[in-house]
């Protein structure tokens, strides 16, 4: 059977296509229902996501536009994909409950959440992040795995998410998909323990294809982004049970990040 997924870092449900009032981060306005536009159009069979809120009563209604407090529960019902799972990484203040997400046509069989552990030295120059796994069986084909990861900003962090990755695939029962944001490029040699136990779908050899940024370097966006360079950081591997029949990056300027698209063979 044939299987289309793909994975989407929705940035919160931040709307990043507006070209006027955009604060620092690139865009004030919080609407999942763009999110959700981009996922109907597309159509898969389940979505992996990361940056999903599930925001406190009281934040939300400090929000503009279709915040939607439960923003995993409103975008399964929003595409039609109503099987979910929200795994939450880190509860922010006042803010609450932030993570990753699985959104499936298929039932979901069980799911979990698992950390991946914090370094225990932060000597790097850069922001960290308690991050996590989430980690469902979807009732496909006798039963898959679907991982759905956002690693950190720091090598300490990758090395952290790659070991923990590596554990959880090496213990599977059924054919493994993983999916997410790993914010590492390419030519991360960390990636390497990754290929050896699963297949990335979309390899280098297949050209080059940035996930992030979605914009152009003409883009009328904050000063704070205009820096970025663009870069693949987002991913989709699959066990040798899979076999690829098309991988593509969804053009789309909604979130700071595309979708990763493929479609699968199990």
């Amino acid at each position: 059977m044939k299987l289309n997924v793909m994975t989407y870092n929705i940035a919160g449900g931040r709307y990043y296509a507006r070209d006027c009032d955009v604060d620092q981060y690139g865009g004030a306005v919080v609407d999942l229902s763009k999110c959700g536009d981009v996922i109907k159009e597309i159509n898969p069979d389940l979505c992996g996501m990361n940056e999903v809120n599930l925001y406190e009563e009281t934040y939300a209604a400090r929000l503009k536009g279709t915040t939607a407090c439960d923003q995993t529960k409103f975008l399964a019902e929003y595409t039609g994909l109503e099987n979910y799972y929200f795994g939450q990484a880190i509860c922010f203040d006042n803010r609450g409950p932030y993570g990753n997400s699985v959104i499936s046509k298929a039932k979901v069989l069980s799911s979990e959440v698992i950390a991946i552990p914090d370094p225990e030295i932060k000597d790097e120059n850069g922001y960290y992040e308690t991050r996590g796994i989430t980690k469902v069986k979807l009732d496909v084909a006798g039963g898959i795995t679907v991982l759905q990861v956002h690693a950190g900003l720091n090598i300490a962090e990758y090395q952290n998410a790659v070991d923990t990755l590596c554990r959880i695939i090496d213990e599977a029962d059924t054919p493994v998909i993983l999916m997410g944001d790993f914010n590492m490029r390419p030519s991360n040699r960390l990636l390497d323990k990754i290929k050896e136990r699963l297949v990335d779908v979309t390899p280098d050899g297949e050209g080059y294809q940035h996930t992030f940024p979605s914009w152009n370097s003409d883009a009328n966006i904050a000063p704070a982004l205009r820096d970025y360079r663009p870069c693949k950081i987002d991913y989709i591997f699959a066990s040798k049970e899979f076999k690829k029949i098309s991988c593509r990056v969804h053009r789309v300027r909604v979130s700071d990040h595309m979708p990763l698209v493929a479609t699968l063979e199990i």
